[in-house]
């Protein structure tokens, strides 16, 4: 049975309701545009259990925005105001979901080859070819589209099986430490982060997915 998320006066059965919550204040909002008091009472709770709650908060929170990261230009997330005008993202994510080092690291290794998914996607468009999704048979628009890694190369796998060629372990891997603003993170070892490149260009296989077969097929298939 899954443990309820208890966050001040709100009660969640579940972690994926309490994110819901989270997710459809946040869309609630343009970029930039304040958070309303009634929403930014909840956000104060939500920062409050932050496993990084001290550091995100400093000399005090003024107010909150949602911004859209600046990088990869693919998700929004809560900023933070302090009474300083200092600023910081704020994850509602890790706050529902805890401290997680595992999750980080395969999130470092997930960025360090974002600019390979990237090419790899503009590509396939590129040739003004149809593409169907190969698990649910239905044409893929450039829109509404995942790049997947194609099975038994799984993500996970490649990660594994690149692992144990360098002689490493996951904990070896060196990632950034929790920053302001820092909205991913990322392997800090350039031998590392070449070495892991290298492989996964040699060594994945990625397609094209509708956003429905990753997020079901490929997931039943690869579990």
């Amino acid at each position: 049975m899954a443990k309820p998320v208890i966050i001040a006066s709100l009660v969640f059965p579940t972690k994926k309701m309490a994110k819901d919550f989270f997710r459809n204040i946040r869309d609630r909002y343009t970029d930039g545009e304040r958070i309303a008091l009634e929403d930014e009472g909840y956000l104060r709770d939500l920062v409050a259990i932050h496993p990084e709650a001290e550091t995100k908060i400093g000399c005090g929170i003024s107010h909150f925005t949602v911004a859209t990261d600046t990088k990869f230009r693919t998700t929004r997330h809560f900023m933070i105001h302090r009474c300083d005008e200092s600023s910081t993202d704020v994850s509602f994510l890790s706050a529902i979901d805890g401290p997680n080092e595992l999750r980080d690291r395969y999130e470092s290794l997930r960025r360090a080859i974002e600019t390979q998914i990237l090419d790899f996607r503009a590509r396939a468009f590129a040739l003004n070819q149809e593409i169907i999704c190969p698990l649910r048979g239905i044409p893929v628009t450039e829109s509404a589209c995942h790049v997947d890694h194609e099975p038994p190369n799984t993500f996970v796998n490649l990660v594994d099986n690149w692992l144990a060629a360098e002689n490493l372990h996951i904990n070896d891997l060196q990632i950034t430490p929790p920053l302001d603003n820092q909205l991913v993170t990322e392997m800090t070892d350039e031998e590392q982060r070449m070495s892991w490149q290298s492989f996964h260009l040699d060594k994945a296989k990625l397609r094209l997915l509708s956003p429905r077969g990753n997020l079901s097929d490929a997931k039943l298939m690869t579990t």
